[in-house]
């Protein structure tokens, strides 16, 4: 029922939008390092003389401890807010690829009407430009911007891109047709997915940054926050199994994904290398090779973000919708 393009907006869009989550919420706590001048250079003194003597001048000098716990130096977050563009642009260009008329979705924008469809173009959209901001703005001159307008836009990008990646699985659940898809725990799924992916990317963000400051308290605190977002949505695939399992309709798919078609996508894929895999990462990050291991964690947090995906589009194919003589019991159950 979904094609590959479709399949492939709902990962790249909805980790482009995690990240915007993640990286916003990282700016609003870096707020500090933005509206300050240089400190001046003084004949003959270092940078401490020259830090103090800026402070006699009423000149604020850059703290790299501006964002407190969760401190990050500007390389990682013009890296990050770089690759969470690219995932987002590249979602774009899979959803307009698979309406096959780009025109379609420009229409959504030029004459909007109040639907789930336009709320989410509309998200997308917001959460592309407010991307793009921080993208040109942090690999430029970025220290002497308001911060008042760097909490603006950084609010935008966190609330609009919360609701994008919500909106990839309400997608899901706004087709009547399939049943399997009608459960309020598909966006919830896609949602913790989202986020946790984006995650990913600042890990792997953070695996080509050379910094002097040192930041490895922010990331072991970003593992903390991922590892309790990967719980979360182990939970919730435990119960999304449960409730296929719970239902005539959504058998066949729930036997398909667990020891079936889709088992070995959904055990070794989605559950041992998307779950398990970067909560053993996670617990030692980032001691020892920093740069490997979180390479190695968004590897495995992003290709279950994909198989993630993959099996829930493709329970689909069995639903009720698709297979008609479920319903007159004209097809063995597994289990059965």
């Amino acid at each position: 029922m979904f094609s590959e393009l479709a399949i492939a907006y709902l990962f790249f869009g909805g980790t482009g939008a995690g990240a915007c989550v993640v990286l916003g919420l990282l700016e609003c706590a870096n707020i500090g390092r933005y509206g300050m001048r240089p400190a001046p250079s003084i004949l003959g003194l270092g940078a401490s003389a020259s830090a103090s003597s800026a402070s006699r001048l009423g000149v604020p000098a850059p703290s790299r401890r501006a964002g407190g716990s969760f401190a990050v130096p500007h390389e990682l977050m013009a890296r990050g807010w770089s690759l969470g563009l690219l995932f987002l642009a590249t979602g774009a260009l899979c959803l307009m690829a698979d309406l096959g008329r780009p025109e379609r979705m420009i229409a959504l924008w030029i004459a909007p009407r109040p639907t789930v469809v336009t709320l989410g173009a509309w998200a997308l959209l917001i959460t592309l430009l407010a991307a793009t901001f921080f993208a040109v703005a942090a690999n430029g001159d970025c220290s002497r911007m308001a911060p008042g307008l760097v909490l603006a836009v950084a609010a935008v990008a966190v609330i609009a891109g919360a609701v994008t990646t919500a909106y990839t699985g309400v997608l899901l659940g706004s087709l009547p047709s399939v049943v399997a898809f009608a459960s309020p725990l598909v966006p919830v799924l896609f949602c913790l997915s989202s986020l946790s992916c984006g995650v990913a990317v600042v890990f792997a963000a953070a695996s080509f940054v050379n910094s002097r400051s040192p930041f490895g308290g922010a990331l072991r605190r970003l593992a903390r926050i991922d590892g309790v977002l990967i719980g979360a949505e182990g939970a919730a695939l435990a119960l999304y199994a449960a409730h296929l399992f719970a239902q005539p309709a959504t058998l066949t798919g729930a036997w398909a994904l667990v020891q079936g078609e889709m088992a070995v996508l959904f055990w070794v894929v989605l559950v041992a290398g998307g779950l398990v895999a970067p909560l053993i990462l996670e617990r030692r990050y980032p001691a020892g090779d920093r740069r490997v291991k979180g390479l190695w964690i968004a590897f495995c947090v992003l290709l279950g973000g994909v198989a993630l995906r993959l099996c829930v589009t493709d329970l689909a194919a069995f639903d009720l919708s698709q297979m008609p003589e479920l319903a007159f019991g004209l097809v063995a159950l597994p289990g059965t």
